[in-house]
């Protein structure tokens, strides 16, 4: 089996607000502008609210929150208190 990783591949992350951080991909054929994957959530961004079977919203995922923004945090690109209302 060969190997189904891409590598060389650039892929951008922004901080939206305390909650959200976006993903961008590059495309790495074309080379053109970012093109916006997915929005990532933390949990606390919907603390009371679930789907009805319980489960989080879609575009939660804890862990991989706390990976990104770490990132971001090492670059100086974290905001405290970014959009918050």
């Amino acid at each position: 089996m060969s190997n189904q990783m891409i590598y060389g591949m650039e892929m951008n992350i922004h901080q939206r607000d305390e909650h959200t951080i976006q993903v961008y991909v590059l495309n790495v054929k074309e080379g053109k502008k970012p093109h916006h994957v997915t929005t990532i959530e933390h949990s606390s961004k919907h603390p009371e609210r679930t789907k009805a079977n319980g489960a989080p919203y879609a575009r939660v995922h804890d862990n991989l929150f706390h990976v990104l923004k770490e990132q971001l945090v090492k670059e100086g690109k974290w905001e405290k208190g970014k959009g918050d209302s």
